[in-house]
C-alpha cells in the first residue's frame, strides 16, 4: 500500500509536502505557528475568543456531555412508568422497584455540567442503573404475567 496509490502518497499529494518537510507559507504567511496535527489543529486560545482566553484558561478536555445526561435522566424518568401503572392497579409494592439511583446519577449528571470527569461518571452511573432496570423489570413481568394467567385461569 506504500505505492502510487496508497494513503501515504494521496496524503503527500494533497498537502504538497513530505514527511519531514517544512510547510509551505499559508494564508498567516511563514510565522504561522506549527501546526498540532494533520488538521491544522493549534492549541491554544480560539480565534474570536474573549480576553484571559490562554491556554490555562478552561476545560482542557472535550466539552461535558449534557445531551447524554439529559437522555440519561429522561430514560429513568420514563422508567418510573412501571410503578405509577402498579400503583394505580393497586399494587402499592411496585412503589418499591423505582428506578431512584437512576433518576439520581442522572441528576447528579445534570447538575455537574461544567466538570466533564464528574458528568462523564455520573452519566456511566445512570445508565448503568437504567438497564439494570429495564433487565430486572423483565425478570419480574415474567413471573408477574403468568401469576396473572392462572389466576384469570381458575
Amino acid at each position: 500500500m506504500s505505492g502510487q496509490g496508497g494513503p501515504k502518497a494521496f496524503w503527500e499529494r494533497e498537502q504538497g509536502s513530505t514527511l519531514g518537510s517544512v510547510r509551505p507559507p499559508g494564508p498567516a504567511g511563514p510565522s504561522r505557528p506549527a501546526s498540532g496535527g494533520p488538521f491544522g489543529h493549534r492549541p491554544g486560545p480560539r480565534p474570536g475568543a474573549g480576553p484571559g482566553a490562554g491556554p490555562g484558561a478552561g476545560p482542557t478536555g472535550p466539552p461535558a456531555r449534557l445531551g447524554g445526561a439529559v437522555a440519561a435522566l429522561v430514560a429513568a424518568l420514563l422508567s418510573l412508568v412501571v410503578p405509577v401503572l402498579g400503583l394505580y392497579l393497586g399494587m402499592w409494592f411496585f412503589l418499591l422497584v423505582a428506578n431512584l439511583p437512576g433518576i439520581g446519577f442522572g441528576v447528579m449528571a445534570v447538575r455537574r455540567y461544567p466538570d466533564a470527569a464528574e458528568v462523564e461518571r455520573h452519566l456511566r452511573y445512570a445508565w448503568a442503573c437504567n438497564f439494570a432496570y429495564a433487565a430486572l423489570s423483565v425478570v419480574f413481568f415474567i413471573p408477574l404475567m403468568l401469576l396473572a394467567v392462572v389466576i384469570l385461569s381458575v
